[in-house]
């Protein structure tokens, strides 16, 4: 009969006792279940009976977390919360032992909050490799309540759940300047702060640092996470397995301490133009491409950049995600040239060179719907000019 036993912590609230512990999060993941909502027993007139708490899991966000429980430094300090029949729970001197037939696994504890963090376990063996090189079991907070009624664990999943903000991107992005070692997030996030704050900047006070509006501030029509993303782009395919192995190094990780970055080889470079100068930590290079490109479509294309025009879409996110796309086009066609190399620093006047012979005018995107899938389109109509 399998058994799990863990030091507990009672706590009395207005809702009821409930218990808190820390389990190894495989023991975790065995013994739980997710109770989805859903339509049960319909009858023939349309009226039917709703069972079940759950939303429906995101494949999305489970691929996220499951990528995330691998990196160097993953974490879940928020507890996860599930309701457990009484007959599968003992306490005795300070210990919660958990004992359940075999058959039983994935029927005994069902998840009130947290399951896809738990999901994120479902292709791992729940351990971890310390800095020191040993394998150790990734442990999470649980709490627990006992004989619950649905009531009660429709509460506690409503009351969890209904007054979470979602964190904005723009302040994620905006604290990777607190990390402690390098990544394609804190290189975008710096040049986007150096190309905001430069007063002969292209996007000179044209990003929301934080995704919001700057008070009397005009014009800021890029939100910082729309300029960190599309730059990521030219410099990471996995940006968050190079900050691991960065950060691995920084902290002195057995496994990562001669662990080289990925993608650093010429057939790379075509698709992540500035690979080669983020491997070499030389972030300078990059900021100066950026600013030397934006600088010759704010002279080719001044009436469409100029951020008081509200008609235009090429001041807006469309018209920046496209923009960087040529960008990529622009820095290829010249390395393929043999005028320069990756890693290079493109003049303004090369740019230039380029912008002006594509045959688009500034009133073009004014013409353009500021819709996601526009920037496509402009990229289309840019790019057969080169």
């Amino acid at each position: 009969m399998p058994n799990i036993k863990a030091n507990y912590l009672k706590v009395t609230q207005p809702i009821g006792d409930f218990y808190c512990c820390v389990m190894k999060a495989c023991d975790l993941y065995n013994i739980s279940y997710s109770d989805v909502r859903s339509l049960h027993n319909e009858a023939e007139d349309g009226v039917g009976t709703y069972l079940g708490i759950q939303r429906n899991l995101s494949p999305t966000r489970v691929k996220k977390i499951k990528e995330y429980v691998l990196s160097v430094d993953a974490t879940f300090p928020n507890s996860i919360i599930i309701s457990m029949p009484e007959k599968y729970i003992t306490l005795k001197d300070n210990i919660l032992a958990i004992n359940y037939e075999s058959e039983k696994e994935g029927k005994v504890a069902k998840v009130l909050d947290g399951q896809h963090r738990l999901a994120g376990f479902e292709e791992s063996n729940g351990k971890f490799i310390n800095k020191e090189g040993v394998e150790q079991d990734f442990e999470v907070l649980v709490t627990i309540f006992v004989e619950a009624d649905l009531h009660t664990q429709a509460q506690v999943f409503t009351m969890v759940n209904q007054s979470q903000t979602k964190v904005n991107k723009s302040l994620v992005y905006d604290l990777e300047s607190l990390a402690i070692a390098r990544s394609p997030y804190r290189t975008a996030h710096q040049i986007a702060v150096l190309m905001n704050n430069r007063i002969d900047s292209p996007f000179f006070k044209r990003i929301k640092r934080l995704g919001v509006k700057t008070v009397g501030v005009n014009g800021e029509l890029l939100t910082q996470a729309a300029f960190v993303e599309n730059l990521i782009k030219l410099i990471s395919k996995k940006p968050s397995l190079d900050r691991d192995i960065l950060l691995g190094k920084k902290k002195s990780f057995i496994g990562l301490k001669e662990k080289k970055l990925p993608d650093n080889k010429s057939a790379d470079y075509k698709r992540l133009i500035f690979r080669k100068s983020f491997i070499d930590d030389d972030d300078s290079t990059i900021a100066a491409n950026l600013f030397n490109f934006f600088t010759a479509v704010s002279e080719r294309w001044g009436i469409a950049w100029d951020k008081q025009n509200s008609q235009s879409v090429l001041n807006k996110t469309v018209g920046l995600i496209a923009l960087i796309r040529l960008l990529r086009d622009i820095y290829n066609y010249y390395v393929e040239k043999n005028i320069y190399e990756y890693g290079d620093v493109i003049s303004e006047n090369d740019f230039a060179e380029v912008l002006f012979k594509i045959k688009v005018q500034s009133d073009f995107f004014e013409s353009v719907d500021a819709v996601s899938k526009s920037s496509g389109y402009i990229y289309k109509h840019l790019s057969a000019g080169i």
